[in-house]
Formats: structure tokens, sequence, C-alpha cells
């Protein structure tokens, strides 16, 4: 088969839509999942009101939602208004329960119990999306069945396909704020990470909190960063080689390291970064001697969060982006339908979930 590069993204605002953009008629698809090096929360803590513990559906409510979910099947937009209407319920609070309790059984046991250790559903949320992310692609690139396909991990914990064998392309994830990304690459080695750009920073300027974190920057990044004349852009660009420098250790697997200023990146200042805008120019010094291996693609997504995806140069001939190496492949929004299309139950809960759900939605969100 062809293999192919692609780059997607799951907005937790925006569940019950999707939108695919395509630049070139190039094929999109992207998912992965691992944390490495993460910055210190910038924003103020403040004092949380305990919450009341929410119910959500009634007895009646309840015993109706699983004689119509327990066929395991979708609900189309008809039967769901219907539904809706019966039950006094909105139409995405339908959907979104559905596909909910849908998708924490389309995962392994394994990465079920893992999701739910989470204090917050924001968390639990983008674990789980990541986790469908990887099977999503993975099908969709071997054709395999979602039962069929297995996963393994690295020793610094980046996962990689064992079943179906044969093939070598790389998968990866990251989530923060809104968004969980995935990328994808004919080999190996592909690294994504995604930033929200946090202005809040306690009782901290720009200045001092970028200060703060001097240690993983190195003398051109520093300078660069200070140089912005406002504060919102000083830390956009603190944001931007944040994201950096996790994209190429999560593509070379290397997880955390003691110091991230070895890792230099040269930013092209002429290149005007904003949203919507797609750089492939920045480059890499590693001790100060070039990396020409790698190729950097920086997306400024939305107003709220940057992204960069760390690839090898080199693909084999068989990658779309072997023929035409300038094609541009954007992120593309996707939602749980797109996830879940072609799945099948690997981790059957009692009550087809029904309570899972529920203990989701006693967690709190995040600020």
């Amino acid at each position: 088969m062809t293999e192919t590069v692609g780059k997607l993204n799951f907005d937790f605002n925006h569940v019950e839509t999707i939108i695919l953009k395509k630049e070139r008629k190039e094929n999109s698809s992207k998912l992965a999942s691992i944390k490495t090096n993460s910055p210190p929360p910038v924003r103020l803590r403040t004092q949380r009101k305990r919450r009341k513990p929410r119910v959500l559906f009634t007895q009646e409510q309840v015993l109706h939602l699983e004689e119509y979910f327990q066929q395991q099947k979708y609900v189309s937009n008809a039967e769901r208004d219907e539904l809706a209407r019966k039950l006094k319920l909105t139409p995405t609070q339908i959907k979104f329960e559905r596909n909910f309790r849908l998708a924490i059984q389309s995962v392994p046991k394994e990465d079920y119990d893992k999701s739910i250790c989470f204090r917050f559903r924001d968390d639990q949320i983008a674990t789980l999306v990541s986790r469908l992310f990887l099977r999503q692609a993975s099908k969709r690139f071997t054709g395999a069945n979602w039962e069929e396909i297995e996963f393994n991990r690295t020793q610094k914990g980046k996962p990689y396909l064992v079943t179906p064998s044969g093939y070598n392309f790389g998968l990866n994830t990251s989530h923060q704020g809104d968004l969980t990304v995935f990328a994808s690459s004919c080999t190996s080695e592909v690294g994504v990470d995604v930033m929200r750009l946090d202005m809040s920073r306690g009782d901290k300027t720009a200045d001092e909190y970028i200060n703060s974190m001097a240690k993983s920057a190195s003398v051109d990044e520093l300078k660069n960063m200070r140089c912005q004349p406002t504060e919102q852009m000083k830390m956009t660009i603190f944001y931007r080689y944040w994201c950096l420098k996790e994209a190429v250790l999560k593509a070379t697997g290397q997880g955390i390291v003691d110091d991230l200023s070895r890792y230099d990146f040269r930013i092209n200042t002429s290149d005007r970064y904003k949203q919507g805008s797609f750089l492939t120019s920045t480059t890499l010094l590693v001790d100060n001697k070039p990396q020409p291996k790698w190729i950097f693609e920086e997306s400024f997504i939305d107003g709220n969060h940057v992204a960069a995806t760390c690839r090898t140069k080199n693909l084999p001939k068989n990658c779309t982006l072997y023929c035409n190496s300038d094609a541009k492949i954007f992120f593309s929004k996707v939602d749980f339908d797109f996830l879940l299309n072609g799945s099948s139950i690997l981790n059957p809960l009692p009550g087809n979930g029904i309570d899972a759900y529920n203990n989701f939605l006693q967690k709190p969100k995040k600020n």
C-alpha cells in the first residue's frame, strides 16, 4: 500500500462536528500519544468550590437508554432527535452519551483503566481520544479489522504497531488545552506536540516566567523571546519553542532529557507566525551541530493553540510526500464518528457503560 503523512485534531468543544480539509488533494490522518517534558502550570491557582454530585438521568431515562443502546449500533439523526424528545434531553446529550459509552468499550481494558484514573474529565477524554486515534489510523493504513490491531510501547513509552506486522509508519499524539492532535509519517520517526496559549501566569510577567524556564532554552531562543514587543507575543514564542522541543524528542523516542537548552531552534523571523500559518523554515542545532535530517511543520491551529510536528526529511518512494515534498498537510478536525468508524467492542462493560458514563460526568472540568 502507499503510506501517507497526515494530521488530525480532536476539539473537545466541538465533539459533534467534523470538518475535513485537504490541501492539494493530500490524504489527512493523524494520531498517537506520549507526553515528555511538560512546562509547569502558569495559571493562578484559585480555591475551588466543592461541586454537588450531578444526577444525569432519571431511572426512567436510564431504562429507555439501556433498551435503545443495547444493540451497540449508531443512532441516526432522526432516531436521536426522537429519543431526545421522548426523554426530554438534547440531541447533543444523546449523541455524546452514546459515543462516549461506545468509545470506552472500543479500547482495550488497560487503556480504559488508565483513562479513568484522571481526576478531570478533560484528561480522561484526551487519553481516550489518543488511543482511538492510534487504532483508527492503523486500521485505515493497514486495512486490518479493529480487533486485530495491537500496539506496544518502547522503553521510553512511545507507541508502535505490533499487529499486523510488516508496516513501518509512525504514529504520535499529543493533548493539551482543548485539543488532542495526531500525526503520522511513512517512517517511525515522527513526533507532534500541541500547547494552549495560556497567557495567565499568576503574578509573573512574561519576562519573569521566561526567566524561570531559562534553563530549557538556548541563548538565541531566550533572546528571541525577550525581544518581542508584547507580553502575549513573548509567551506565544515561548510555547512555540516548547512545542518544537517536545516534537523532536518524541520523534526520536528519547522522552525526558536533562538539558533542553542543547536543542537550539533557529526561527526565520521574516516568516509571519499567526493563526492559520503553516511554517517549515525552522531548523535545529544540537550541541551547536546542525541537524538537517529533520523537517519541522509548525501550525498556529487557532487563536488558542499552537502545534509542531517533527519528521525525517528522507522518506520512502511510496510515500505521498516523496513525490511532492512541498505539499502542505494541515490539521483537520474530526469527531467521535470518525474515530469510531468500523470499531468493535474490546472492553465490554456492565450495563453497556452507563455507570462509567455517569462516573465520568461526576468529574470536574478544568478551568
